[in-house]
């Protein structure tokens, strides 16, 4: 059996399309857990304790209600199309954040990251069920792997972003909103590029 190379994986533009992907949703939904997070411990130090408590709890229940659900629309549509439908969605979502963000609402954001959390729940189970479709199976090791490392990376790379930026614009929410969505269009962009896997086959109708 021919054994495959992680250098191999990345000449597939349609994988290098995938990883990015994945990469910057990642790294989004980080970024702005983490500056809400910041707000609501800002906010506990005035009095206000409850947001604290409640960011991750919001930030759950889409993945507690939701994910028997998403498993079952990653398994009857084309699993790059649902990609790229959560993607759409986050840009969705992040544009809501950017209106939350200027009129100071902690609500507003709360509901923010329940609709982010909610794309993380679509987007999870056909991030993982679309690499046997798009690799042979001498390489699926090594993607899962990169997409673990990178998927890590991300939550590291976003948790520090959002406590950098939070510290130079916690006076100015508004540039922080525009920086996540104009993460999710790039992440929306390179969704394009993933490779295309065929539909599935003799699958029901989503009820």
């Amino acid at each position: 059996m021919t054994v495959g190379r992680y250098k191999d994986l990345f000449k597939s533009f349609g994988f290098q399309s995938y990883i990015w992907t994945q990469f910057l949703g990642a790294y989004n939904d980080n970024v702005f857990k983490i500056v809400l997070s910041m707000i609501a411990v800002n906010m506990a130090a005035e009095g206000s304790g409850a947001y604290v408590s409640l960011v991750g709890a919001v930030f759950i229940l889409p993945f507690f209600f939701f994910s028997g659900y998403a498993g079952y629309v990653a398994d009857v549509y084309n699993k790059r199309t649902v990609l790229i439908g959560a993607k759409f969605f986050e840009i969705v979502a992040v544009t809501f954040g950017l209106f939350a963000f200027w009129t100071g609402r902690i609500e507003f954001m709360l509901v923010t990251l329940f609709l982010m959390a909610l794309h993380s729940t679509f987007f999870g189970p056909a991030k993982y069920g679309i690499v046997p479709e798009m690799l042979p199976d001498r390489d699926l090791s090594r993607a899962n792997g990169i997409l673990e490392l990178t998927t890590f990376f991300a939550i590291i790379i976003g948790t520090s972003t959002g406590a950098i930026i939070f510290s130079a614009w916690k006076d100015k929410l508004v540039y922080v909103g525009v920086f996540l969505v104009a993460i999710a269009v790039a992440g929306t962009l390179t969704s394009f590029g993933i490779t295309r896997v065929p539909p599935p086959s003799g699958a029901k109708k989503f009820k």
